[in-house]
């Protein structure tokens, strides 16, 4: 099992508010922790202002060159009017860095979240992906990767099978279900359209939040080069409501963006891609204190059959999203 020192011992109370002020900004000294598992996201206040959302991303993933342009896209988007909560730009600069932590500045954004299944926020939800996929149409990524499926599920089959958590009764039987996923994938991706643009990445509905002038997009990052429809899918939250939920969700979109539906199709590999590289990732952050805390099932044998086991019922729905 890991047990890499963890990145976060030395983003100290202190550290925070020393970075936040290297900036030219004068804090209160308050500061609360918000929910985010890879980076540490603080609201931090600001004397005489409107509190501010800080983030440090995680040491050692992200070059400066990649957050950058993560950032850039922001910027050109909010430019261009998409609902996105872009960087602050203290003089000149959207990136700092500071004992070691690169880190970016937001607009404390006020709303609620959203609702699974809920059909008008999922036409809104629509209508906001595809006004990104329009604005971002000729936007192609230079340091961000493009991540292949079958790759990732390879790489993160791997890393579980190395990791010591998989218990050694399901190993056989867990690697006998990785190839037939990696089949099907191969299939899947030769019989299906191969368009790559820039994507969010992982925009699931906690990345969304409900404010008085409509939704904003969250966290881009893991923005980079992939399909449109691993933007969408991720909002589909019940399996008997998919078709009527993916209706609205595409209805929303068109009204922005043209969507090819033969993409459907890649559905299953992205949900077994995803659910793959979940349990890989938690494996590999495992030494990072947080995350036993918020995954203290995750050594037992009840969730790695769990595993299997969704993994299996993938396997069995494959090719049922049109």
């Amino acid at each position: 099992m890991q047990n890499a020192q963890h990145p976060y011992g030395a983003l100290t109370p202190d550290t925070v508010i020393d970075a936040v002020e290297s900036v030219g900004l004068f804090s209160d000294f308050r500061q609360y922790p918000l929910n985010s598992y890879e980076n540490r996201v603080y609201q931090v206040g600001i004397e005489d202002s409107a509190p501010l959302i800080v983030k440090f991303y995680r040491p050692n993933r992200w070059t400066s060159e990649q957050i950058q342009e993560e950032h850039d896209v922001l910027l050109m988007l909010k430019d261009q009017g998409v609902s996105v909560a872009a960087p602050l730009s203290f003089h000149g600069q959207t990136l700092f860095e500071h004992k070691g932590f690169f880190f970016s500045l937001t607009e404390k954004q006020r709303g609620t979240p959203l609702e699974a299944g809920d059909l008008d926020q999922l036409f809104a939800i629509g209508e906001l992906i595809g006004e990104l996929h329009h604005a971002t149409e000729s936007w192609q990524t230079q340091h961000r990767p493009n991540i292949q499926a079958s790759g990732h599920i390879q790489q993160s089959s791997e890393f579980i099978l190395h990791s010591g958590f998989l218990p050694k009764k399901l190993t056989s039987g867990y690697q006998s279900l990785i190839q037939e996923v990696l089949t099907l994938t191969t299939k899947t991706q030769q019989n299906s359209p191969a368009k790559v643009r820039f994507i969010h990445g992982d925009c699931h509905r906690s990345n969304l939040l409900n404010t008085d002038n409509g939704l904003v997009l969250l966290d881009f990052d893991d923005c980079r080069m992939g399909m449109a429809v691993q933007d969408l899918w991720l909002h589909v939250s019940d399996s008997d409501a998919k078709q009527q939920q993916l209706s609205e969700l595409i209805e929303g979109y068109e009204s922005h963006h043209s969507f090819d539906t033969r993409e459907l199709d890649l559905i299953d590999v992205f949900m077994a891609e995803r659910h793959i590289a979940y349990s890989a990732w938690i494996a590999e952050r495992w030494a990072d204190p947080a995350f036993p805390t918020i995954f203290p099932h995750f050594t037992g044998e009840d969730f790695w059959r769990q595993h299997v086991g969704d993994l299996e019922e993938m396997v069995r729905q494959w090719g049922k999203w049109r």
